[in-house]
């Protein structure tokens, strides 16, 4: 079976990996230029795990990270909170280099036999009896099976009558900053700050140079009135630690926003295809796990491909029910960290993540009650 996957990320290089093990014939379409904007550079340390699940030298991990501290947290209170590597039984966290990271988990995989074609975008994709013929540029290919490992901005619909829902609108709006010195650093701490208007995450990468991202809604910025980068400026305001931490560093025009809406695709598997990665559910940021959580689903996906071709006719299906309950653990996790926030709720972004809609059988209203 030849397996195309449409998306060189985390969860696409995964799955390829770990198709290659079990000896499939595995070509990865790569789209990005591998120097795009990201949001979020933190690497959980159990992430380690997977690297050796997947045989992935740790070189290719320990050249392109540092050491991740510890996280502070001024999430329902101004006070920073800290969470220490040191309790983590896994230890310190990784804070990556990305894109570098991105390119040498790529060229990892042209090293081990999968055809990589780098800054190929499909731009169609067309059923045949049995299998798939995809379309970039001027070229075509035949494949067997599709993997969509496109992102959660995915724009391959299997099935045109099933539509896309986002559960939010989250946005990241990003600037990076550069110091005076462009001294490399060796370790860092990842701050995460609540506002009004949304949440600060700011980190300083191994290059010296911090990223700091606001989240918010789109719909906040939408309705300002002014540029983004001057958004992002006022918001910055409005914030206690994040401000004291670039107090000192001059603030460029230049920003990037992508969005980092929560999503879980209505279909996951069908006929000779599977949706991996963001591309079948996206986590919000905060939750730190957007790289794992794609290591992961690669494995488990590859899995899949595996016990289907050997007859197991459910593997599909298992797959796509894991996926699911994973998402309804996510969820309910998710509510609970936005419900410790509780100081803004008459501001819209933090009003929507804490409406909890009551499942009421029956009540009665008589005239000496008031309603609030």
């Amino acid at each position: 079976m030849k397996v195309g996957i449409i998306g060189g990320g985390p969860a696409g290089l995964a799955t390829a990996i770990k198709l290659k093990q079990f000896n499939f014939d595995v070509i990865v379409f790569d789209a990005s230029k591998q120097n795009q904007i990201t949001i979020g550079e933190h690497l959980a340390a159990q992430a380690i795990h997977e690297f050796n699940q997947l045989k992935i030298p740790e070189t290719l991990l320990s050249k392109n990270s540092i050491p991740c501290t510890e996280v502070q947290n001024a999430w329902g209170k101004a006070e920073v909170h800290f969470n220490e590597s040191i309790f983590n039984p896994f230890g310190a966290g990784y804070i990556l280099s990305r894109p570098d990271f991105d390119t040498d988990l790529l060229n990892y995989c042209g090293e081990i036999g999968i055809d990589t074609k780098k800054e190929t975008r499909i731009a169609k994709i067309k059923s045949t009896k049995n299998g798939w013929k995809l379309h970039a540029s001027n070229q075509m290919f035949e494949i067997d099976f599709i993997i969509d490992a496109s992102g959660r901005n995915s724009k391959f619909n299997f099935t045109p009558s099933i539509k896309k829902e986002k559960q939010d609108q989250l946005i990241g709006i990003t600037k990076h900053l550069h110091l005076n010195s462009n001294t490399a650093i060796k370790s860092s701490h990842l701050l995460v700050e609540s506002t009004k208007n949304g949440w600060w995450y700011t980190v300083q990468v191994a290059s010296g140079k911090i990223i700091s991202t606001f989240m918010t809604d789109s719909k906040l910025l939408a309705n300002y009135n002014g540029s983004t980068s001057a958004f992002w400026n006022e918001q910055l305001t409005t914030s206690i630690q994040t401000k004291t931490r670039l107090n000192s560093i001059e603030i460029p025009e230049a920003v990037f926003t992508q969005s980092a809406h929560s999503h879980i695709s209505k279909e996951i598997q069908g006929q000779n295809w599977l949706k991996v990665g963001d591309a079948a559910q996206s986590f919000d940021p905060l939750s730190s796990a957007g790289i794992l959580k794609g290591f992961k689903m690669g494995q488990q996906a590859a899995e899949a491909i595996y016990k289907y071709s050997i007859g197991g006719k459910n593997a599909f299906k298992i797959y796509e029910d894991n996926i699911k309950n994973q998402h309804k653990e996510y969820l309910k996790l998710k509510t609970e960290y936005y419900a410790q926030e509780i100081r803004w709720l008459q501001h819209s972004f933090w009003y929507k993540r804490n409406l909890q809609i009551k499942d009421i059988q029956h009540f009665t209203i008589t005239p000496m009650h008031k309603l609030q």
